[in-house]
């Protein structure tokens, strides 16, 4: 672990986020795979040990410090109870018009009809999308999804596998689209995005686009590809190592103030 701190605290000294204010730096991470372990049932999950702390130390001295999962704002608030952190639940969709609404409530009733032949399938519906939980499921992600790709080109909805789910919602929407507003809203002189999956994969894209100085973190897992950590600068080994990094931006920041 000391060599990995060294290698973090290197790749950090490099980046050129590290030469701007803290107070003009925005903090967005995930929440699953990123600061808790994923485990068969998402009601037990917990964030790692010391993530919270790093994040309230991080909210008193960063221009702002934002949680954006796929987990609802109600599940956020019960996960994250750390004061002066914003939580983004439902990967920042906005609520969706009447049309998007029927195709949604059509997909999750017709899904559901789909899937009684797959013990171990579910189908969490939230406020703007859906998420199919295959973990507990005999089947790929790839098989599940030919199963429903023809329903999803019928409802016009988007459906893009993760770590053993299918997150599915309007096209053309999803964390990219939710850090691009924030960047607007917020106008941060630097920011630093943290993410497993491959709904962050869009965040990591929106970045590296803009000009602004920015980190990329990516949190491993053999369940995704080496790819999606293509445009991060830093690859950390799970979601126990986390903090380390958490940690070490809370002591360089504190030293700035």
């Amino acid at each position: 672990m000391r060599a990995e701190l060294e290698e973090i605290a290197d790749v950090w000294r490099k980046s050129p986020v590290s030469a701007i204010s803290p107070q003009e730096i925005l903090l967005v991470t995930d929440f699953d795979g990123t600061l808790a372990d994923i485990g068969p049932d998402p009601a037990q999950t917990v964030a790692v040990a010391d993530a919270l702390d790093a994040l309230r130390r991080l909210s008193l001295v960063l221009k702002q410090v934002v949680v954006l999962s796929s987990r609802t704002s109600g599940e956020l608030s019960r996960l994250v109870p750390v004061p002066g952190v914003r939580l983004i639940g439902d990967s920042g969709l906005p609520a969706p018009n009447p049309e998007e609404k029927r195709a949604l409530d059509r997909f999750d009733a017709e899904a559901a009809q789909l899937l009684r032949s797959v013990p171990g399938a579910r189908i969490e519906v939230k406020p703007a999308s859906s998420t199919v939980h295959l973990r507990a499921a005999q089947i790929t992600g790839e098989e599940a999804m030919a199963l429903l790709r023809p329903l999803l080109k019928a409802t016009g909805l988007s459906g893009a596998q993760g770590r053993r789910v299918i997150e599915v919602h309007t096209p053309f929407a999803g964390k990219g689209t939710a850090l691009a507003s924030l960047l607007d809203e917020i106008e941060p002189d630097g920011v630093i995005s943290m993410g497993d999956d491959e709904n962050d994969r869009a965040a990591f894209e929106v970045l590296s686009a803009r000009p602004i100085p920015h980190m990329c973190i990516g949190v491993s897992s053999p369940e995704v590809p080496a790819n999606l950590f293509a445009r991060c600068d830093l690859v950390l080994d799970g979601p126990r190592h986390a903090p380390a990094f958490l940690r070490m931006l809370a002591d360089w920041a504190a030293e700035r103030a």
